[in-house]
């Protein structure tokens, strides 16, 4: 062996760097193509997963179709849905299934262990380190368990004063806009009302964006934008840490940016601190009520978990999660209600039977016991998806077995451990077996008692199982408090400005769904005395 390194150190003094560069490419791609042959053979686990073999063999139809078109993996998989069934091989170590009589299988409640993907996980980049982008399933517990009762359905009940406050703020600040024929984007003014809730119920305080004179800047514009990179990160992770250095040039950003950036590296960081001083000082015990953050440090989570940074990512989650789904889901509702008369009379109907002074709403228990409103808000939620893009688990202790049916043929699938397997709202939401008509806005479909079970199986925009949304219990408070108070007050004087339904359709996802790139918004102006 001493006698060969010689030889080889001889070998490699007469290489010049392009020779060698050349070596390490080819190096490169032989070990690629051997790692395609073997993705595409009879050896790999997954290998009798039907699906198109180029994406079984590489990630390359998964890249082209996130990265280079932007978002649009979405449609080439239900594509492949309809050609090779509800089970199909999306990438080399991906499944993604279409059946939702298979949700629990993949989406388990109670103590079954389901990990998350890092290829999904990745796409959160920098900000990884909180509730949603967490892959090992007994850290999820421990980070969900320290804030759960926080959001739990009795808690988010002491904070209703506050939110019908809020939302008597947006109405106002809508109903002042009347005769100033500007259109406004409805999904920024709701936008500034989810970032006030969710700050308040998360510090104590509003960041008062409905507050300020205008509806910008707003979370809705820079959470987008900080998103929009993700598949990105996805398949470079390296990239994810560039975002870090917005705080150097944070002065010279577009407005809504440098909001985004500015509260989230300095605001929130200032917060946190604040409230760890309070909790030092005993101050805490004086609040009307406690915060999600004060119930944070004060959990028991082992000291790495309370870290600023830590926080400070789980700030970004609770933030960009609560703003984002919940403003583009009150954005699709206002555009079909107004968009269809008929469906807006009898909401309107419905609500006038129960309430006497639109500025004094009855308590949420009473709105939650009217099945139109509940209806308006399921399809609603349908059609906004939630998180658009798809959520994949990897059961760690057990296969999953699929048994359905394929062209009138039975199949039987066995999923091994350890490789994750996913489902995508706007592909499951749009299933004509169970959501006839599927593309339309049909609240009469939620009134059915006896196909109502087949629906909410199928229903996925809180996802589903042990990592079903946290915040589902404050959402649909501010849901069923704000569509009643804007249909009741506001929405008579509303009217659709240069707007259509490809503005609300999903065409493409940054994790939350987008319209068509020439969107600008779902747009409405506020008229005079309009009823």
């Amino acid at each position: 062996m001493a006698s060969g390194s010689p030889k080889v150190a001889a070998i490699l003094k007469h290489i010049g760097l392009l020779e060698l560069v050349f070596l390490g490419t080819a190096t490169w791609a032989a070990y690629r193509l051997l790692r395609a042959l073997y993705n595409i053979s009879p050896l790999h686990p997954l290998s009798k997963v039907p699906g198109p073999k180029l994406a079984a063999a590489t990630y390359l139809p998964e890249f082209w179709h996130d990265v280079v078109k932007g978002g649009r993996y979405t449609h080439r998989i239900r594509e492949m849905h309809e050609q090779y069934g509800p089970i199909v091989r999306i990438n080399p170590d991906e499944t993604h299934c279409s059946d939702p009589a298979f949700i629990d299988d993949i989406y388990p409640a109670g103590g079954k262990r389901r990990d998350k993907p890092q290829h999904q996980v990745r796409a959160l980049g920098a900000w990884s380190s909180n509730i949603f982008g967490c892959a090992d399933h007994d850290t999820h517990r421990i980070r969900r368990g320290a804030v759960a009762r926080f959001f739990s359905r009795s808690m988010v009940s002491q904070l209703e004063g506050d939110i019908r406050g809020l939302i008597g703020r947006l109405c106002d600040k809508l109903l002042a806009e009347q005769g100033r024929g500007r259109p406004i984007d409805v999904t920024m003014a709701y936008s500034c009302l989810a970032s006030d809730i969710i700050s308040d119920y998360c510090f104590g305080e509003p960041f008062g964006l409905l507050a300020q004179k205008e509806w910008t800047p707003n979370f809705r514009e820079a959470g987008t934008a900080v998103v929009r990179p993700a598949y990105y990160f996805r398949f470079f992770p390296f990239l994810s840490h560039l975002v870090a250095l917005g705080t150097w040039f944070v002065d010279y950003l577009p407005e809504d940016m440098a909001l985004f950036i500015r509260t989230l590296e300095i605001e929130i960081p200032a917060l946190i601190a604040n409230t760890k001083a309070e909790m030092n000082e005993g101050v805490v015990s004086s609040r009307a009520r406690p915060t999600v953050f004060m119930e944070l440090m004060q959990s028991d989570l082992p000291a790495h978990e309370k870290t600023p940074d830590r926080l400070k990512s789980e700030a970004f989650s609770l933030l960009g999660a609560a703003t984002e789904t919940t403003s583009w889901g009150l954005g699709t509702i206002t555009y079909y209600l107004l968009a269809q008369p008929e469906t807006m009379a009898r909401l309107r109907a419905e609500l006038e039977a129960v309430v006497e002074d639109p500025r004094q709403l009855p308590p949420l228990t009473t709105l939650e016991r009217l099945p139109y409103l509940g209806a308006v808000i399921q399809e609603g939620l349908r059609l906004s998806y939630g998180v658009s893009s798809r959520t994949a688990r990897i059961a760690v202790n057990e296969d999953l077995v699929y048994r359905g049916e394929f062209n009138k043929k039975a199949i039987e699938l066995v999923l091994p451990r350890g490789y994750p397997v996913g489902m995508s709202p706007v592909i499951t939401h749009h299933d004509e077996t169970i959501f006839p008509d599927s593309y339309s806005f049909v609240p009469e479909r939620w009134l059915d008692q006896r196909g109502r079970r087949d629906l909410d199986r199928a229903f996925m925009s809180f996802s589903k199982g042990s990592r079903v949304c946290l915040g589902m219990n404050l959402a649909m408070c501010e849901l069923h408090l704000t569509l009643a108070a804007m249909t009741l007050r506001v929405f008579p004087h509303l009217r659709l400005f240069e707007t259509t339904e490809r503005d609300v359709r999903y065409d493409h996802d940054t994790l939350s769904p987008n319209p068509v790139r020439e969107s600008k918004g779902i747009r409405v102006t506020v008229e005079v005395g309009r009823c």
